[in-house]
This record gives C-alpha cells, sequence and structure tokens, in this order.
C-alpha cells in the first residue's frame, strides 16, 4: 500500500541530538520497562490461571528498547506532530537531559537518565496526579508517545502475552466487488473540462456523485487519499493508520486536549469507519430547525434518511454480538436500562470484522466506495485519486474550475461549470480559505463528539477485539431536557496500541499487568453530544490542520455522567475490577468474598471519589473520531458558512457537501445524516434553476 505525503504533516523530519535521544530513550524505556523480580514474581502468581509462566516473565522483560520501537516512535511523530510541537517536544528533551531542567521539572538534582527506573516511574506518576494541568499534559505525551507507537508496530512480540496472536488475520473472502478504474496520471491533462468537479470522496461526495451523475452529468471526483481494493487492505493496526488516516492516525489538537481520527483514502471516513448507522435524533432536528432550517422537520429530509438506510444496507438483521457489545446489552438489562441494537451498513449480513477501521476486506460493510461511488462509476463519473486540489479557481464570483497537484507531483487546472467541496471537516474549510473566500465564519464551530472510556476486567474471556464492533447502544446516560448534559454509550474498537493509550499508566508493572489481561477487558465508550465546547480549523504556514480545542465545562460534566453509568453497567455484568480513563482515580477492584454489585458500599464510595476528582483539563485522555461544523450552514453569512441549499455565501456554483455544513453536532455518528444531507444538496444543486431552498 502507497502513502500519500498530504496526509502528513509537512516539515523536515525531526532530528534528536545526542542529549535528546538519550533522554527520549530512557522514557520509552520507563514507560515499557523491564520489571524488577519481585514485581515479575509477583505477575507470575497472579496470572498463573491465564499465562505460562513463559509467557508471564517474557512480557515482563519486553522494553522499548528490546522491541527496536524508537524509529517506529520517530516516525509517529513526524506524522502526527505539528512542527510547532515538534520544537517543544524537543525542548522538554533537552531540560530534562540536563541537571538543572531535571530539577525544575522533577525535584531531583541529576539529568533523567542518571535516575533509577523506581525513581522516573515516580517522577511520571507524579505528573498524573499533579495538579498542574501542564505537567499532566507532559505525562499524557509521553505516555502516548512511548506507547501506542510500540504496541501498534510490534503485536507479533507483544501480542502473545496478551492473547492477541491467535486472531484469523489471512482469512481470505469470495464475491469481493471488482476493481474501480482509476484515472491515471497520463490522462489528466491541462484544461480538462466537467459539469461537476466533487472535491473528496467520503460520505458527501460520494452520494453527490452518484446523484449528479445519474442526472447525466459529467462528473470528476477529486481525492487527496489513495484508492485501494479489498485485496489491498492489510489487517495491521500500525500500517491501516498509516496508509487510511489523516496524519497517520491519532493526531492531538494544538493544546494536546483532544486527539483526533479521521480517514483519508478513496471513500473517506467510510472506508474506514465501523458500521454503526444511526439516523440523526427528533431534537437535533428540532434544534436544526429552530435555526431556520426548517427542512430538518420535513418529510423529504425524513424521506432522505431513508434513502441511505436503503442505499447502505442499513438494518439490524445479521449482527451477532461480540462479548463486549454483549457486556453492555447484559449490564443495561440488569439495570433496566434502556439498549438496544445498532443499524449497521451490511445489508444484513453478519460480519465479524475485527478490522474494518483498517478497510473492509470482505466488502460487506457498504460505505462509499462500495454504493455511491459504484452507482457514479455506472453513470460515467470519472476518479482522481492521489491528488491534493490547492484551490477553487473563481471568476467573477463563480466557480469556474479547480487547481490541483496530480499524483502528488505535476499541478493542473480543470474547468468546472460547479464545484462540490466534500474533503471533511478538518481539510474542507482549507480549501475555502486557500480559494479566496473571506467569511468570517470559515473554520469556526468545529464539533467533535469529544469520547471518553472505562473498562471492566471479568473472570472470563471478552476477547473485545475480536467479533463485530460497536453493535449495541445505550441512551441512559442522554438528558435531551433542560441542561442537556449527557452522553451515549457504545463499545470501541481497541486493537493493542489503542487499547495501550487510553487506559491509564500507572507504573510499568500495574500497565503490564492490565495489557496481559487485555482478552477479559470489556471497555464502554462514552460519546458526548457537545453542546458548548469552542473548536477553530486553522491551518499554519505549511498548510498543516491546526485545531484549536477547549472542552467546556458543559460537556466535561457530560462525560462525568457518562462515566457513571458506564461503571455501573460493567458492574451489573460481572466485572471484578474497573476503572476510568481519568489519570487521578485509582481502579476499584473487588473482594474474592464479594459479588460484582452496584449496591457495595465500597464500590459506592469509590464512585463518589470518581464524581469528586471529575473531568478537569488534561485530567483524562479525550479523543474523537468525528469531526463536524467547521462550514456550518444557515440563513445568513453572518452565522454560517454555506446556504440552506448548500452552496456557499460568497462565490456561486461553489457548494459544499459533508460533516462540515452540521449546524451543530449530530450526537450520532454522522455518516447518515452526512449522507442525507447531501442527497438534498445534490437535488439543490439538479434544481437550482427553481430556485431550491430549505
Amino acid at each position: 500500500m502507497s502513502t500519500d505525503p498530504f496526509r502528513f504533516r509537512v516539515s523536515p523530519s525531526i532530528e534528536f541530538n545526542e542529549g535528546q535521544l538519550e533522554t527520549l530513550k530512557v522514557i520509552l524505556d520507563t514507560f515499557i520497562a523491564p520489571l524488577p523480580k519481585e514485581q515479575e514474581d509477583a505477575l507470575v502468581l497472579k496470572l498463573k490461571d491465564t499465562h505460562t509462566e513463559e509467557q508471564v516473565r517474557s512480557f515482563c522483560q519486553l522494553t522499548s528498547t528490546s522491541l527496536q520501537s524508537l524509529e517506529t516512535i520517530k516516525q509517529f511523530v513526524n506524522r502526527t506532530v505539528l512542527p510547532d510541537k515538534r520544537k517543544e517536544l524537543l525542548l522538554m528533551l533537552s531540560l530534562l537531559s540536563s541537571r538543572a531542567g531535571t530539577f525544575a521539572l522533577t525535584g531531583h538534582f541529576d539529568e533523567l537518565k542518571n535516575l533509577s527506573l523506581s525513581e522516573r516511574e515516580a517522577i511520571f506518576i507524579n505528573w498524573k496526579n499533579s495538579f498542574l494541568p501542564q505537567l499532566r499534559l507532559l505525562y499524557k505525551t509521553f505516555h502516548s508517545l512511548s506507547c501506542h507507537p510500540a504496541y501498534a508496530a510490534h503485536t507479533k512480540d507483544l501480542g502473545i502475552a496478551m492473547h492477541y496472536n491467535d486472531l484469523i488475520k489471512d482469512q481470505k473472502y469470495e464475491n469481493v466487488p471488482d476493481k474501480l478504474d482509476m484515472l491515471n496520471s497520463e490522462q489528466v491533462q491541462d484544461n480538462m473540462e466537467f459539469d461537476v468537479v466533487i472535491i473528496g470522496s467520503g460520505a458527501g461526495g460520494g452520494v453527490v456523485a452518484s446523484q449528479l451523475a445519474k442526472a447525466g452529468k459529467s462528473v470528476l471526483v477529486v481525492e487527496k487519499g489513495a484508492y485501494h481494493h479489498e485485496d489491498e487492505f492489510i489487517v495491521d493496526e500500525s500500517k491501516g493508520f498509516e496508509n487510511l488516516y489523516e496524519y497517520g492516525g491519532f493526531a492531538p489538537s494544538y493544546e494536546g486536549s483532544i486527539t483526533m481520527l479521521a480517514g483519508s483514502v478513496f471513500g473517506g471516513g467510510t472506508t474506514v469507519n465501523w458500521c454503526a448507522s444511526l439516523k440523526l435524533q427528533h431534537f437535533v432536528r428540532e434544534e436544526w430547525a429552530k435555526q431556520g432550517l426548517s427542512h430538518f422537520l420535513s418529510p423529504k429530509f425524513a424521506n432522505d434518511l431513508d434513502r441511505v438506510f436503503e442505499r447502505i444496507g442499513a438494518t439490524t438483521d445479521g449482527i451477532v454480538h461480540n462479548k463486549s457489545n454483549q457486556v453492555l446489552i447484559d449490564g443495561c438489562k440488569v439495570l433496566g436500562y434502556p439498549v438496544s441494537d445498532i443499524p449497521q451498513n451490511t445489508g444484513g449480513k453478519p460480519h465479524e470484522c475485527e478490522f474494518c477501521y483498517t478497510g473492509c476486506r470482505a466488502g460487506i460493510k457498504n460505505g462509499s466506495m462500495n454504493t455511491w461511488l459504484r452507482d457514479a462509476n455506472q453513470h460515467n463519473a470519472k476518479f482522481l485519486v492521489k491528488t491534493k486540489v490547492n484551490k477553487v479557481i473563481t471568476k467573477n464570483g463563480k466557480a469556474v474550475g479547480v487547481e490541483c497537484i496530480v499524483n502528488y507531483d505535476r499541478k493542473v487546472t480543470i474547468k468546472a461549470n460547479q464545484v462540490v467541496v466534500s474533503a471533511g471537516s478538518l481539510q474542507s474549510p482549507g480549501v475555502l480559505m486557500r480559494s479566496g473566500l473571506k467569511n468570517k465564519n470559515i473554520g469556526r464551530n468545529l464539533r467533535l463528539h469529544p469520547c471518553s472510556i472505562t473498562f471492566g476486567f471479568f473472570d472470563r474471556e471478552i476477547r473485545t477485539f475480536q467479533g463485530s464492533i460497536m453493535t449495541a447502544v445505550s441512551g441512559v446516560a442522554e438528558n435531551v431536557d433542560n441542561d442537556g448534559y449527557g452522553a451515549k454509550l457504545e463499545v470501541p474498537c481497541l486493537h493493542p496500541g489503542s487499547f495501550s493509550t487510553v487506559l491509564p499508566w500507572r507504573g510499568a508493572a500495574a500497565h503490564k499487568e492490565l495489557m496481559m489481561r487485555y482478552d477479559r477487558c470489556a471497555p464502554i465508550l462514552i460519546l458526548t453530544r457537545d453542546k458548548d465546547s469552542t473548536g477553530v480549523v486553522r491551518y499554519d504556514d505549511k498548510d498543516n490542520v491546526v485545531v484549536d480545542f477547549n472542552l467546556s465545562s458543559r460537556d466535561r460534566k457530560s462525560l462525568l455522567v457518562g462515566i457513571e453509568r458506564s461503571l455501573d453497567i460493567l458492574v451489573a455484568a460481572g466485572a471484578r475490577e474497573v476503572l476510568t480513563g481519568q489519570f487521578g482515580v485509582d481502579p476499584f477492584v473487588f473482594k474474592n468474598s464479594e459479588e460484582s454489585r452496584v449496591d457495595n458500599p465500597r464500590f459506592i464510595a469509590w464512585k463518589q471519589q470518581v464524581v469528586k476528582y471529575g473531568f478537569p483539563q488534561e485530567g483524562a485522555g479525550v479523543f474523537c473520531a468525528h469531526q463536524m461544523g467547521s462550514n456550518r450552514m444557515g440563513i445568513s453569512s453572518k452565522t454560517s458558512v454555506v446556504k440552506p441549499t448548500g452552496e456557499t455565501w460568497e462565490v456561486k456554483d461553489l457548494y459544499v457537501a459533508d460533516a462540515s455544513v452540521f449546524p451543530t453536532a449530530s450526537g450520532v455518528n454522522p455518516m447518515v445524516t452526512t449522507e442525507a444531507i447531501a442527497l438534498h444538496i445534490a437535488d439543490c444543486i439538479l434544481n437550482k434553476n427553481s430556485n431550491a431552498k430549505l
């Protein structure tokens, strides 16, 4: 699989001096450390019923150095970390490689590399528990940097003791779709002409391409990511992120407050997302209608939602819940909480996919690549991949084409009567800005669905990494009235790299123990509908996406409400140990003599600690896979970027059709909503002369 340079941070590769490199190696070998014999012996005894002595002792002695993870970590930094933040990282390493800097940050009078393992471990734990957000952020940064790339890239060595290596990874599938034809570089000539150029091939771009091509328009879809047929998808966490995602995986906001995951591949996010297909809820439709967008309460929008479900085969038929989804269901039923199956875009076929986030090798998941874009292909639409659009060309206030870099190396101009920007909420604002649009709302009002995770460890196998992904949902933590606090509870797909990072590090031995109990862990995802957090998409001088995000007090409370409910669900389902993503709250463990019960007095008292700690700034890992609203739709150019028809206020025949037009956060996985809105915008384009409006 080839990689796309436009998905990675544009900047010279990070270079470490000798002192910085020595310090970095010491830090990496603190987070993935060789355990002292007494800790190793204790784990052999504790895990004797589930692991061989050899498995435990081998895992206990693995280090970042023995895994040879340094080059992987350097590549991770180059892909995901902004140039300004690389400088800050180097500065921290320089400080910790000096006696004065180490003293200022840790209170020790010697360089970090000269301290003992126990002293270094205590430093990072103290940072984790510090009252200073800056030190908690430093802990979070080094934890993520040390663990995620190593566990994602070295599962062959790490997976044995984690009981992860026995997955069936070489399965071959029959009846996968035929390859789609892509234009090659030689076929693309300067000043080619199309009726419509669509920038982006995801949930929005795919739908618009299908509808306009069906109507007889000549359509070109331009995608900066690569096209991968099902046979080309790699069942590997590290390579999957590197090849198919924006910035090669989880990329932090500028302040480091949240990490984001976004697809960058033919089919966009629909190629790498899970199969969850949820319709926009009534209270969000009402909220958008109150902003003057009455279409969202119309029969037309309801019909478009149904059309989407039909085309992508969204149904609850054929669902086989894996054991971690079953934990959510069982816990909810014990407590009387609402829980339901999540429709899957699989046409009712069982889909125990495990690796859909690296592309569906079976071709069962009906992302844009295998639905809308195939419809477009059947009606003569053309596809151009590995091509970045620099800007939309305008003349006399009208879109007349695009300027792009074909195959990453040749600049061409392509003429068009209309242009549709569907590059996603992180990239679409940049296309508009580079095209000369001045609307102050471009890139503003970003919504991210902040998420956190709780964990339950059981006395039985769970294997959350096996089977179908995210098939159940509970709205028990949701409050749509008055204060608006609340969250949805779902089950995430966590393979070793992701699991090692969202699981708080409380010392090398404690972390290694939980990693070896990986197959007995059931995680619950707390997904909030952010109400008043502030998010902005901007770009540095190298055109790197920069996200500024401040999580509001209200949305922190929503996460906490979800955490409380999810802990009860895990315990009701039989968890023997539960923990949150909060840095300052230790796990709760039931005694051997105790049942797993939500009315246990010790558990109730521990939950009070969870509530008291709350969700302070940099006090827990926060992440998201949904980006919305950065070019929001509205009825005035003073408050929005596009008209109710999707056309920009500033330039005629320039449309935006992706999740960036959402007026506010959807509160559910946004794919279905994006596709329904794109159906409407496509209709508006086709009916422009009849003055179609929302």
